[in-house]
């Protein structure tokens, strides 16, 4: 069984089956990778998620236990799903960065 099988948890009030999976990776190790790259941060214990910046400054919401992310904004109910920290910073974070960076620097232009 690899580590990133998805398992069956429930079936929601709608009858759909919800599935989930494990990241098996820790707190501590997220931080210590994110530390490592050198990407802001900022954990939310009550959350278990951190929300992470990427390097045009815009939020991410993560959630270390599952890989499941979204960015952040005023109504983030949709969540995407990554195999690990390594994962979503190497795939998801800064894939549109150089573009905001670029929209950034047109609005102060003008």
């Amino acid at each position: 069984m690899s580590k990133h099988d998805w398992q069956y948890v429930r079936t929601n009030s709608k009858g759909e089956r919800i599935f989930r999976k494990e990241t098996n990776e820790s707190l501590e190790f997220v931080r210590e990778y994110l530390d490592k790259h050198g990407i802001e941060y900022e954990v939310v214990m009550s959350a278990s998620l951190i929300i992470i910046y990427s390097k045009a400054d815009r939020p991410h919401m993560y959630y270390w236990t599952t890989g499941r992310w979204s960015p952040r904004k005023r109504n983030y109910t949709k969540h995407y799903h990554s195999n690990g920290i390594a994962d979503f910073v190497e795939r998801y974070l800064n894939k549109y960065a150089d573009e905001h960076l670029k929209e950034q620097e047109e609005r102060n232009k003008t």
